[in-house]
């Protein structure tokens, strides 16, 4: 390979450019082969989108091979799967989704006041409730961790130490099925096969709708006293009658390290559905509540009881992006002839040279489209400054515009029975997005 040609393409999940050695021979890397031009009358294999998911692509030849074996093709007839089950009923269509910036400065400081007095008539300050476990703390304490490790861990030694609190990790009385929601690669639910008192009674079942690599569960198969199993499938299609020797146990546990938006409302509603076994708890850390939807959203009698009507739903989840966009006050511009499309201000807040950037198409157009996008932030940041919206204070209103979304998740289980409460698991330090979910049944409490 010719180490001194790379590829360029910005990862999204990432929020950063990477960089891939292109082949000796050839134009483009892994990446974009899709876009090489394939002459006829050679022997090279053309590269094609995936028909089910275009984010990848396969050879055109073996086109009918990959849909076999395609990480996204659709698989029926899973005793666990109901096609839109946990979807709220009746709501037929989605309210409009009105952009901040189209809101005129009376519209949008008018919203600003109703959202500041219904946060404080129903919830006023979130308390802190910092836990900890001992099973993570001796490996939070060795020092070749870094500080994302770190920072994961004691995500999760918060969520376990309140498992422990409430006397749900105590499977030697109670057998006991977790299932973890948003699983990811299960880092959670392996510190928590080493939690629970007794893990030839409890099972535990991993959800997620992605298929993994490296995932801690892989080793977990190899111990005969465990019983795991992993659901792919996403969660709005989960009915949990359907799991394996779920009904041998006597109550389930939910739980979920940052849940997406309406991926934990769609949680609620699997959850609050089952009767035999009887959910006796739930902890979910929140986040990302700018991707809430109004046909999953659990909250929603609330936040009608609170005067916010349908077509309002998304100005509010977007009002939430304010608390961990990172916005930094500038100067006001307005008119001003200034050139600064030498910089461009990427999604994690540093600035970086467009000729630092790569050269290839593909990364010159979202270069384009991104410096577009930096000018409208611009423009906004501009009329934060004429309001005295300052960013301090922006990223505290977002706050209390995500708290406003859970405190109507937490109504929404009250309803079900449930005592719950937000919570505070983790400092703001830690992670921006530190607010939990924490729900017991009460009849159990």
């Amino acid at each position: 390979m010719d180490s001194n040609k790379t590829c360029s393409f910005y990862v999204k999940r990432k929020k950063r450019y990477c960089k891939m050695l292109v082949r000796a021979g050839q134009r483009y890397c892994g990446q974009h082969l899709v876009e090489e031009c394939i002459d006829v009358g050679t022997s090279k294999y053309k590269r094609i989108p995936c028909p089910l998911d275009p984010k990848h692509s396969c050879f055109e030849h073996r086109l009918q091979h990959h849909l076999a074996i395609c990480n996204a093709r659709q698989v029926t007839g899973l005793p666990y799967k109901s096609h839109n089950i946990n979807l709220r009923i009746g709501e037929v269509e989605d309210p409009p989704r009105t952009l901040l910036c189209s809101l005129s400065d009376e519209e949008l400081l008018s919203f600003i006041a109703r959202v500041e007095i219904a946060h404080k008539e129903h919830i006023g300050d979130i308390e802190e409730s910092i836990l900890s476990h001992p099973t993570l703390e001796k490996e939070i304490a060795t020092l070749v961790n870094g500080p994302s490790v770190v920072r994961h861990l004691s995500q999760n030694s918060s969520i376990l130490g309140h498992l422990e609190w409430t006397g749900l990790l105590n499977t030697s009385t109670t057998p006991t099925c977790f299932v973890e929601f948003g699983a990811g690669r299960g880092q959670l639910t392996n510190w928590l096969t080493e939690a629970v008192t007794d893990i030839s009674k409890a099972l535990f079942v991993l959800v997620d709708k992605g298929a993994q690599r490296y995932k801690f569960d892989a080793k977990l198969r190899y111990n005969e006293e465990l019983s795991v199993h992993r659901l792919r499938v996403d969660i709005q299609h989960l009915t949990l009658e359907g799991v394996l020797g779920l009904n041998t146990f006597s109550r389930i546990v939910g739980l979920g390290k940052h849940l997406c938006g309406s991926a934990t409302d769609l949680t609620l509603h699997c959850l609050s559905r089952m009767s035999q076994p009887v959910v006796a708890g739930i902890i979910l850390a929140l986040c990302c509540h700018h991707r809430c939807t109004w046909g999953a959203y659990s909250g929603v009698s609330f936040l009608q009881d609170s005067g916010f009507s349908p077509s309002e739903f998304y100005t509010l989840t977007a009002l939430t992006s304010w608390a961990t966009c990172n916005s930094k006050d500038i100067p006001s511009r307005e008119g001003s002839g200034d050139n600064e499309s030498d910089l461009r201000e990427s999604e994690n807040g540093f600035e970086k040279n467009v000729a630092e950037q790569a050269t290839d198409i593909s990364a010159l157009k979202s270069e384009a489209y991104e410096s577009k996008a930096s000018q409208d932030k611009q423009l906004q940041e501009n009329r934060y400054t004429r309001l005295s919206l300052s960013a301090k204070y922006r990223e505290e209103l977002g706050r209390k515009a995500k708290q406003l979304l859970d405190y109507g998740r937490v109504k929404y289980l009250q309803e079900q029975g449930f005592n719950c409460r937000l919570i505070q698991y983790v400092r703001k330090e830690t992670t921006l997005e530190n607010i939990a979910l924490l729900a017991e049944l009460k009849q159990l409490v």
